[in-house]
């Protein structure tokens, strides 16, 4: 059972699907759209059985777009979410057959009672379809049988010996005589930019269109797999003996990037027998790396001719020397040239790009080290990581690449050449984590700094070293307790960072020239005087 939730609001979306038991209810997958083109386009590819909508959105109404779905025949079940208590708006959820009307913030023990409702109303409406739905499972379970089977092929799990053995025993219809074609799709964009197409999604949506065009056609999908992260590896079989005509990858393509907005790369096979299969896969993803970066186009096997392409080493001197003259624009304006001139030549490849981003990576890495800032830790986040992965996508996405490296690499160059501001970083750190365990590593990484480097700048800016500087901190927090609470002294000791009562003891004497003891009596007497 599935359901959508439409929302134009992210964090609410977010908020339900985390709050809400979605399996205990009998919920298989939850799907979610940002604005009700969106929903519209999942409602045309995935059976819904079940909406929950805000009403209020920047395209049109919640109302709205339950009214198109009831003009389209679609038979759901509704929930409207709003943040307006208005009779109008009740009167039309029901004359528009909701399960609930609720308001916002969402009280998801309700929630659930009128998603529980829900089902219980999508179950009885199907409860006349008992034999199409066994016939479904019967259909179901052949195909997760199916999909494990060419998971495991494809993954050299399953060798050529073994497959005729395997495909008896998993009671398969396939014979030796059978042909296969591999397509593979890899996508360069959308899950993660427009946060909607999650992969499943695009796998059912491939399957149900591809179907449908590839119906009186001479092959049918077989299964569909994501072998790798932001891709689809589809399996076709031959049908019919006819001339092979591939006209209709071309316009699925075209459909695939236009209807859902997410640029792909496509590559075909060549027909072979199933066991063949995986080396036709590893040949395709090899013309994957190798072939020229265009999108939203077909790559086959029959007719690829590897480009005679040799990386051509940038002018690193030039761009380290602008580097270190911090001149960032110029610098970017020469890799958009370089990029520019090797797409012109049609001369990029994948390979290209990461033979070009290892180049550029190990250039601002290696100046980096120079100026002693530890770069793994600069660049240790899941936005560096997701633009030096997309970065082989295409020269748009290196160059966005080298720009997002270059500015982050300057600006905390110039950053830490002002030795105050890495001083006062460290020094409101220890302020804040004086009672913690405080090593100078935990430092480095907040700074980016080896150890030996913050430790030197710090004692020139201040005069004293870093532990000396914790213990002062320690025993001024030490000194104020003392003066004013009544805290028994190995409290005290605990609170500011001393389990060990002696070592506190003798170190706020070194400090102060009194034991804790006698500076709290000192202390009080001059209160009393």
């Amino acid at each position: 059972m599935n359901l959508l939730l439409l929302d134009d609001e992210e964090y609410v979306i977010r908020s339900i699907k985390e709050n809400v038991n979605w399996e205990k209810k009998g919920i298989d997958g939850v799907y979610t759209a940002l604005s009700i083109n969106q929903a519209k386009n999942l409602m045309e590819l995935v059976p819904i059985d079940i909406i929950i909508s805000d009403i209020v959105m920047p395209q049109g109404t919640g109302f709205d777009f339950i009214q198109w779905v009831r003009d389209g025949g679609y038979e759901v079940q509704v929930i409207f979410l709003t943040s307006y208590a208005e009779f109008d708006y009740a009167k039309r959820a029901i004359s528009l057959e909701s399960v609930e009307y609720l308001l916002k913030p969402v009280d998801y023990i309700k929630l659930e009672e009128a998603v529980g409702r829900a089902v219980s109303n999508v179950k009885k409406n199907q409860e006349y379809q008992d034999y199409r739905e066994v016939n479904r499972k019967w259909h179901q379970n052949y195909s997760v049988l199916q999909k494990n089977f060419w998971a495991e092929l494809l993954s050299r799990q399953i060798s050529k010996s073994e497959f005729q053995n395997e495909v008896t025993k998993r009671n398969l219809s396939y014979i030796s005589q059978d042909q296969f074609l591999i397509i593979q799709i890899v996508f360069f964009n959308g899950k993660k930019d427009s946060g909607i197409w999650e992969q499943k999604t695009i796998n059912f949506i491939i399957q149900n269109v591809l179907s449908e065009m590839l119906e009186n056609s001479y092959m049918q999908i077989e299964t569909i797999l994501s072998m790798k992260e932001d891709s689809s590896t589809v399996i076709c079989k031959k049908v019919l003996t006819h001339a092979e005509d591939f006209a209709v990858i071309e316009e699925f393509i075209q459909w695939f990037s236009q209807k859902l907005h997410i640029d792909l790369w496509c590559g075909v096979g060549n027909w072979e027998e199933a066991s063949a299969i995986p080396d036709s896969l590893a040949a395709v993803w090899g013309m994957y790396e190798n072939s020229s970066s265009y999108r939203n186009r077909a790559f086959y096997l029959s007719d690829f001719e590897q480009p005679d392409t040799r990386y051509v080493n940038p002018n690193i001197h030039v761009w380290k020397t602008l580097l270190n003259q911090r001149k960032q624009r110029e610098l970017c304006s020469d890799i958009a040239r370089y990029l520019g001139e090797l797409q012109f030549q049609d001369l990029i490849t994948r390979q290209i790009l990461k033979s070009f981003r290892t180049d550029l990576t190990q250039l601002v890495y290696s100046w980096l080290a120079e100026k002693e800032i530890q770069a793994h830790l600069l660049f240790l986040s899941k936005e560096n990581d997701l633009l030096f992965q997309n970065a082989l996508n295409g020269v748009k996405e290196m160059q966005e690449y080298a720009e997002y490296l270059l500015e982050k690499a300057i600006q905390h160059e110039l950053f830490i050449d002002k030795t105050v501001s890495v001083v006062e970083q460290i020094k409101d750190y220890i302020d804040e984590h004086y009672k913690e365990d405080i090593r100078r590593e935990d430092l480095s990484k907040r700074v980016y700094l080896n150890t030996d480097y913050i430790s030197r700048i710090f004692k020139k800016e201040v005069g004293i070293s870093i532990s000396s500087y914790v213990m002062k901190k320690r025993v001024e927090e030490a000194k104020k307790m003392l003066a004013q609470s009544n805290f028994p002294i190995n409290t005290v000791s605990i609170y500011v960072g001393y389990s060990n009562f002696s070592y506190f003891t003798k170190m706020f004497k070194e400090n102060t020239g009194y034991s804790p003891l006698e500076y709290r009596r000192m202390i009080k007497k001059r209160e009393e005087t």
